[in-house]
């Protein structure tokens, strides 16, 4: 929902950091394998592949590592769990024209035309077409494994060594979650205590294994988004808003929402009741197709409007603040205390105990939520400073 706020001297750095401490190690064991498969000619091809595109997928940026899912996919392998909900997904809805057509289309869109279509010139029926995919399954099943062997999250979330999970959440300085803005994932190393925020895999490490320890496929998040609502979820060509490059903006806002109730509590207007809803409106006229797309795929996986509800008191308590502290007793604070702020915008940060700027959205929970309510209800208390 937030877009990271990141230098690109710091993101350059912890490229330098990652590369030198992983892919010596990373190297090493693609030597191992070769040696070891040598008899597998097609995870030889896949293996050297990687080998000369290991820098990129170690630090590339996420359009970089779509070009390496495509090309592994088209040429080499497919993940076994990812096999098993491309075959699920194949199913005879609304289905108008010829079904070979459908499950020609269906193959071609899934990146499988290679594996499959070689083999036969069509499918007739659905049954055959997944009995060629759990034969593609059985052929690279033991890929996944030995590729985590490779790309060894395991050992990288370890807390000993030059450059681990612990050193990169803690370079980034990420101190909310990004994908909901609501839980703190602070980092603390002291002594045997730490602790630290979790890390997603934007592109499922169970689904691309080759991308687990990349830098830029590690989202540092809260428990309930990783674990709770995104899984295994694939993203690749279905994404939601990637934290390192856009988050909701002005694109999508908070707003508070009657829905069908009649007649209206209109006490919400002065912090006196919670009767209302918190949805999330995306303004289309000014989003373009493919953005909508990915607020919509957020707010779905992650479960945002449902989450939010919880979040009614804190909505009410922000409109009350505004109601008692108006206009007027904001200049009364900024005049009184002189050299105390730096502007009247600081004081009211002071006051709502948030960030009311983009900037400042990675640093305090609900600052997302707390900017849209402001400027929604801006109108009726107009704060506007000359």
């Amino acid at each position: 929902m937030i877009k990271f706020n990141i230098s690109n001297a710091l993101l350059v750095e912890m490229e330098e950091k990652h590369i030198n401490s992983l892919k010596h190690n990373i190297s090493s064991a693609i030597a191992f394998h070769k040696e070891y498969y040598c008899s597998d000619e097609n995870y030889i091809k896949l293996l050297s592949y990687i080998e000369k595109e290991l820098n990129v997928i170690l630090c590339g940026k996420i359009n970089d590592l779509k070009k390496i899912i495509y090309h592994i996919e088209k040429n080499f392998y497919i993940a076994p769990g990812k096999l098993t909900k491309i075959s699920e997904g194949a199913k005879y809805k609304n289905i108008k024209g010829d079904r070979r057509e459908y499950i020609q289309s269906y193959i071609e869109e899934k990146n499988l035309d290679v594996h499959l279509l070689e083999a036969k010139d069509s499918y007739e029926y659905l049954k055959d077409f997944k009995a060629g995919i759990s034969e593609l399954k059985n052929l690279w099943e033991s890929y996944s494994d030995q590729l985590s062997q490779i790309f060894n999250y395991s050992e990288f979330i370890k807390f000993k060594g030059e450059w681990k999970a612990y050193d990169l959440v803690q370079h980034l300085g990420i101190s909310v979650c990004p994908y909901c803005n609501r839980q703190y994932i602070n980092t603390l190393i002291k002594e045997e205590k730490r602790a630290r925020a979790v890390l997603d895999h934007f592109y499922a490490k169970s689904l691309y294994p080759y991308l687990a320890l990349s830098l830029y496929n590690l989202i540092p998040c809260c428990y309930f988004c990783n674990s709770t609502f995104k899984g295994d979820k694939d993203f690749y060509n279905n994404e939601s808003l990637y934290p390192y490059e856009e988050g909701f903006s002005n694109y999508a806002k908070f707003e508070t929402d009657f829905e069908d109730q009649k007649p209206y509590d209109y006490r919400y207007l002065l912090g006196l009741s919670d009767n209302f809803k918190i949805k999330i409106s995306i303004d289309e006229n000014r989003t373009d197709p493919d953005k909508v797309k990915k607020i919509e795929r957020s707010k779905e996986v992650f479960h945002l409007e449902d989450m939010y509800s919880f979040h009614r008191d804190y909505v009410k308590d922000l409109i009350r603040s505004m109601v008692i502290n108006d206009k007027s007793r904001i200049d009364e604070i900024y005049e009184t205390y002189e050299g105390a702020f730096q502007s009247r915008e600081e004081v009211m940060q002071i006051l709502f105990l948030n960030y009311i700027e983009e900037i400042n959205f990675g640093k305090r929970p609900l600052s997302k939520l707390t900017q849209d309510i402001f400027e929604e209800l801006n109108s009726i208390y107009n704060y506007q400073f000359n």
